[in-house]
């Protein structure tokens, strides 16, 4: 949570993969639900090094620990500034959280335990005043 400019739930609606230079990226468009930290938008893009690219010929760069997006997917997304103008994913998998669905209902696998969306933003929350009270005249 400190590290992240922007913690939003949100649903993959694009991710588009790139050559740039010598590797491969991903961008990714997000249809924002709920904005828990950071600027409210209406949609969010981030960068993340790895996908998948046609041309010249097909390839596919992954890197280990780092989540793969399909759109639909719903997740809780941290994200944090990367290279000037773009957004990352903080600690890969760990800024990435999906939200899951069975037969009991919407939830997610956080630190290997169930949690319920609420519950997992309450969570976060508490964290966030915890920052606050730790440095007043730093911002969320």
């Amino acid at each position: 949570v400190p590290a992240s400019e922007s913690i939003v739930l949100g649903k993959v609606e694009a991710a588009r993969s790139y050559w740039q230079g010598k590797q491969i990226y991903t961008e990714v468009t997000v249809a924002v639900t709920r904005s828990i930290k950071g600027p409210r938008s209406a949609t969010m893009t981030f960068v993340q090094l790895g996908g998948r690219v046609e041309q010249p010929v097909p390839l596919e760069m992954t890197l280990p620990g780092a989540p793969i997006h399909r759109v639909g997917d719903q997740a809780y997304f941290f994200l944090q500034p990367g290279r000037p103008g773009d957004r990352v994913i903080v600690g890969l998998f760990r800024g990435h959280v999906p939200l899951r669905r069975d037969g009991r209902g919407e939830y997610v696998l956080f630190d290997g335990a169930r949690k319920a969306p609420a519950h997992f933003e309450e969570e976060i929350r508490r964290q966030m005043a915890g920052q606050k009270q730790e440095n007043p005249g730093a911002a969320p």
